[in-house]
């Protein structure tokens, strides 16, 4: 027997850590008060979906929700999805649900069945076998009537039913009673090793079936719109917009903004349906909410019936694609296709929706286009989103290079260097994509940046020297603070034209 070669030569693979994964900031959560499918429980909080569809097959095409989702996904580009989450506005009560055994899609054709004249399965009804045999498929003419044979072979009073799914292609078998019952719980079948085995072809069998255990009939307790955000938060927390399809009350948006204002990075829509909300007056729920100057809500002012018309404006506000190059784009100027343009809207609406730093959609000389896309009290939205993005990518940025260091970064200005060089790859990252630009620096001094400095790149990250740090936070390992300043690209809303001309 021969040395190894690891003798000489030791070669090894050094094991590669995984990098912070930014935050979806497209990521919109639609909370609905409706149990539809997709609520049946008391535990489930939301569910992701990818289009208008999805929402359908949950809670039906005349529900609230799915109004919603056709108004978001019908924006450009389309979101790639979004999440449908729970809020009980009023007490809800789950009916109880049966136990079951759900087959999947079944792929052989009725003639395979119906050469089948002694099919046998071994089916767990209540932890004991229950033996299904002489099963004989020869005269069905449809799948229904396979359904029927299972059927008359279940033994008398196990109160169970089969049924055929014609939608989902399957068989299902399902107590008959709902809720949770011993008696009724059901396994997946298998081969007795007797007969010709239907379990696989019926996709019955472990691998193929699903297990539904039958759940008593439970309540749901009345939520404020706070309570429901916090319960998505802490079992989901990649999520960014805030939007609930339905009527909410002007304590609830209080509520609801409230939370949003405090809570880390999250943004939120509301649809304005009433002439009184653009009144400049202490009583308007508007205007207090203006006052708290949060920049975190957007409400679009819709009097042509479109109820859910700012989910539309929160999904083209939250579709920026941040990697891309010259992607970041003004709220302003877009469309909306599903949403009707109101040429009613007077110069005296537009007026009282400015101060208050409300949306509308209306024609500019026959054209359809957002107007002014800013958050309520003035800020504007893509600044408000942009600088969430960019912090965000700052701090996966500064994590991962921390984190996926091999060996360490050292308490040092090299070691502080090394973050920074890090950060300056996101700020490029925000140049390209044009949300930073050059620019004259009119804020505080930052290191060698001083108040009219030119700051060409955009971006500036600077740090004191390790020399100046303290004692204690040397002992605790923390770095040196890094300050950036950053100056915004912005957008042009509007332009002056002067025409000169002579003869």
């Amino acid at each position: 027997m021969s040395l190894s070669i690891k003798e000489v030569v030791n070669a090894q693979i050094m094991p590669q850590a995984m990098a912070a994964r930014r935050r979806d900031l497209s990521m919109i959560a639609i909370f609905t008060p409706e149990i539809g499918s997709a609520f049946t429980d008391d535990t489930t909080r939301y569910v992701i979906v990818s289009s208008a569809q999805d929402v359908a097959n949950l809670f039906g095409t005349k529900s609230e929700a799915h109004k919603a989702a056709l108004s978001l996904f019908s924006v450009r580009p389309t979101p790639k999805r979004a999440l449908i989450s729970r809020w009980a506005k009023a007490k809800q009560e789950i009916p109880a649900t049966a136990n079951a055994l759900k087959g999947s899609t079944i792929s052989a054709g009725i003639n395979a069945f119906k050469a089948v004249t002694d099919g046998a399965m071994m089916l767990n009804v209540g932890g004991k076998d229950v033996l299904l045999s002489g099963l004989n498929f020869s005269t069905a003419i449809d799948f229904s009537d396979i359904s029927g044979v299972l059927q008359k072979a279940l033994p008398e009073n196990s109160n169970l039913s089969v049924i055929w799914d014609a939608t989902g292609h399957r068989a299902i078998i399902q107590a008959q009673s709902a809720g949770a019952y011993p008696a009724t719980k059901l396994g997946y079948v298998a081969d007795p090793n007797t007969g010709t085995y239907v379990g696989n072809m019926l996709k019955l069998q472990d691998g193929q079936a699903s297990i539904v255990i039958g759940k008593s009939a439970v309540t749901v307790e009345q939520e404020l719109p706070s309570e429901a955000l916090h319960k998505l938060q802490n079992v989901y927390q990649d999520w960014y917009g805030v939007y609930f399809a339905d009527a909410i009350t002007d304590e609830q948006l209080d509520d609801m903004h409230t939370w949003i204002a405090a809570a880390d990075m999250k943004v939120g829509a509301y649809t304005a349906l009433r002439d009184e909300l653009l009144d400049w007056n202490n009583d308007n729920i508007l205007k207090k909410q203006c006052d708290k100057s949060s920049g975190r809500l957007m409400v679009e002012y819709n009097k042509t019936g479109d109820d859910h018309a700012a989910v539309s404006l929160l999904g083209i506000s939250l579709s920026t694609n941040w990697n891309a190059q010259n992607s970041a784009k003004t709220v302003k100027f877009k469309q909306q296709t599903a949403v009707r343009s109101d040429d009613r809207i007077t110069l005296s609406d537009a007026e009282k929706c400015r101060r208050l730093g409300v949306n509308f959609y209306t024609d500019y000389d026959g054209v359809s286009m957002i107007a002014e896309g800013v958050m309520l009290g003035g800020v504007f939205i893509d600044e408000t989103v942009g600088i969430d993005a960019f912090l965000d990518a700052c701090q996966k940025q500064a994590f991962t290079t921390l984190q996926a260091n091999p060996t360490k970064i050292p308490q040092t200005d090299k070691g502080q260097a090394m973050l920074i060089g890090a950060l300056t790859v996101i700020g490029n990252e925000f140049v390209r994509n044009g949300f930073l630009a050059g620019g004259l620096w009119r804020g505080n001094d930052i290191g060698e940046l001083t108040y009219g400095d030119r700051l060409d790149e955009g971006f500036y990250f600077y740090s004191d020297s390790y020399d100046l740090q303290s004692l204690a936070d040397r002992e605790s390992r923390k770095a040196m603070p890094i300050m950036c300043a950053i100056k915004l690209a912005g957008a042009i809303h509007s332009v002056d034209l002067l025409i000169q001309f002579n003869r």
